[in-house]
């Protein structure tokens, strides 16, 4: 997804098949106008200024999270996936590191990514749709689940608004998660994502 140390299923992504099998597991920014006074003749309209990026908002926590179900499951990847384009646009990583397991190779790669845009202070923007996500049980407390997402074409901005790097295409990945419900959340063991090609 981001090229450099922005966004990228492709430059983050730690095969974790290993951990999966253990289981059985098979936007152009918006803009509106600046507050001001009402235009009068001698006064030009207020110049439009770009809102806050979608993906710069932290995202809602679903409620589902709270149930050990394949809903549970579902809601909880939907939440991280979610985390993802967020962490990388504000590079807070409380929620990320939070629902990450230790030796997922996949989240410490984000966490690395993300680490190194705050030491050359930048951001990368860009969302990600999910267009497709469905869980299976394992056992009472594992879950796989597998969803199809597209990543938008994103861009990796300095502090100065300049532009460091961009990817210009949307790209759509097949993911698939192993996930676990511990006493109190939900903890993400690894995934992995392959490029959907088309041919």
């Amino acid at each position: 997804m981001r090229a450099s140390r922005g966004l990228s299923f492709t430059s983050a992504i730690v095969v974790g098949l290993g951990a999966i099998a253990l289981l059985g597991a098979c936007t152009p920014d918006e803009t509106e106008p600046t507050p001001s006074a009402s235009p009068t003749a001698e006064e030009p309209t207020p110049t439009p200024t770009p809102t806050t990026p979608p993906e710069a908002l932290a995202p809602e926590r679903p409620a589902e999270m709270a149930e050990i179900s394949v809903a549970g499951a579902e809601a909880a990847a939907t939440y991280f996936l979610e985390l993802y384009p967020y962490a990388y646009a504000t590079n807070d990583l409380t929620e990320w590191r939070a629902l990450s397991h230790p030796e997922c190779g996949f989240c410490n790669s984000v966490i690395s990514n993300v680490e190194e845009q705050v030491v050359a202070g930048t951001v990368s923007l860009g969302g990600l749709h999910i267009d497709q996500l469905y869980a299976a049980t394992i056992s009472p407390s594992r879950f796989a689940v597998n969803a199809v997402v597209t990543e938008s074409p994103s861009v990796e901005v300095a502090g100065d608004g300049s532009v460091v790097s961009e990817l210009p295409t949307s790209k759509t990945y097949d993911v698939v998660f192993a996930l676990q419900r511990g006493d109190t959340e939900w903890i993400v063991l690894e995934i992995d994502a392959t490029e959907v090609v088309e041919q």
